[in-house]
């Protein structure tokens, strides 16, 4: 049998993100499940670096690959007329050249596009552009009233796309796998999927450092006992609930440091969230705010280990991995009550609602009896023992030689 799997999520930003975690982990298992079936992989892949090497090829496994171009921000000598047959394409043709090459597909991400003509299984981790709508997408009226005729036009055409491009990969999957319950719902909600058709798998965790590239390395690690995120800095993260909530701690004579991870924390300069990046560079304790940006798997291991609380303050999930990992290394979790989260963190989180909950939280937790706090750590960490990606990956296989 031959398995198509797409693995161009390795190649762009998601690899620092959730979607190139669970394509990293699910795909290394589905490998050696595919070796010893004895079945063939087909990767689709773009052309620019070789993917692969972030993954573990097991010995003796049968493989081609199929390349499909360069990545768009690489494209940009491509003439119009390219550009426009590769968007209607993606829109209104086959998005995936030679997808039936396959005898069934994987996709990791619904906006590399799912064939027709292949029974395919999409993971469908989240529906954020669609919940959030305003945070991703502008409004095209705003050109309409400065008669801005060329931008209202592109901003249409954006907002189009983006809903295209959606309810055509959900309609053309044979099988939809959520990563939680949630998504399944909201799947259901906001793009009428016959429940039937979803499947829902949890993600795992798995606290081996694996294989990464292109790491920017720490310059520092922390020198005083401290808070810890890690994630991206959206506007869905409300990061800034956390400074606010650090900078009343440190007024109450805590002393100690926040601690920010990810590769949208390079610098406090460069924070993208508007309201993040003010609230860091506005502290009067930033000196004790560490921007570390992103860190390879053993570093972010250690930080989470030594972390005095791990604090998760977003306005959704379609899964949450970093709470997992938290418990796993024995850190307790703070995070906001919503979608996904309470699956995820079960009763071994501290739900609150706003910075003055993660505040109150973590002066609770300071007072804390040492020995309530290990029974609690021990039992998180039972909890977290339970997602792990080999059954993650086991269901997605079934579904993909069934």
């Amino acid at each position: 049998m031959r398995l198509g799997i797409d693995i161009r999520a390795l190649q762009t930003g998601h690899k620092f993100r959730g979607i190139g975690e669970v394509a990293k982990q699910v795909t290394n298992r589905l490998l050696r499940y595919a070796a010893n079936d004895d079945n063939e992989i087909i990767f689709y892949e773009y052309d620019d670096d070789d993917p692969k090497e972030l993954l573990d090829l097991p010995k003796g496994l049968k493989y081609t690959v199929v390349k499909l171009g360069s990545m768009p921000e690489n494209n940009l000598n491509r003439s119009r007329l390219d550009k426009i047959k590769s968007v209607t394409n993606q829109l209104y043709g086959l998005p995936i050249s030679d997808s039936n090459k396959s005898d069934a597909f994987l996709q990791f991400d619904y906006a590399f596009g799912v064939p027709r003509n292949t029974r395919t299984v999409l993971i469908k981790h989240d529906l954020i552009p669609l919940i959030f709508w305003n945070d991703f997408f502008e409004s095209p009226m705003v050109p309409f009233k400065n008669l801005a005729a060329r931008t209202t036009l592109r901003t249409m055409f954006a907002n189009y796309k983006y809903r295209r491009v959606l309810s055509r990969s959900v309609k053309n999957a044979h099988k939809i796998i959520a990563v939680s319950s949630s998504t399944k719902d909201d799947l259901k909600s906001y793009l009428s999927v016959p429940e039937k058709k979803i499947k829902v798998v949890y993600n795992g965790i798995d606290v081996k450092p694996t294989k990464t590239n292109d790491i920017i390395s720490p310059d520092r690690m922390p020198t005083k006992p401290y808070i810890l995120f890690v994630g991206a800095a959206d506007q869905r993260r409300r990061v800034e609930d956390l400074v606010d909530a650090f900078n009343n701690i440190r007024a109450d004579g805590h002393d100690m440091q926040l601690v920010l991870v990810g590769e949208n924390f390079k610098s406090p300069e460069l924070i993208p969230s508007v309201a993040t990046r003010k609230a860091v560079m506005r502290s009067s304790y930033k000196s004790d705010i560490l921007t570390m940006g992103y860190v390879d798997d053993t570093v972010k291991q250690r930080l989470f280990k030594d972390a005095l609380v791990f604090v998760y303050p977003t306005k959704y999930e379609g899964f949450g991995i970093p709470v997992l990992e938290a418990f796993l290394l024995g850190t307790s979790v703070i995070t906001y009550k919503n979608s996904s989260l309470s699956e995820v963190g079960g009763d071994y989180a501290i739900y609150v609602n706003d910075w003055w909950g993660i505040k109150m939280a973590i002066e609770n937790l300071l007072k804390e009896d040492p020995a309530v706090r290990k029974k609690r750590l021990v039992e998180s960490k039972k909890w977290a023992e339970k997602f792990s990606w080999d059954k993650s990956a086991e269901g997605i296989y079934k579904e993909l030689v069934g």
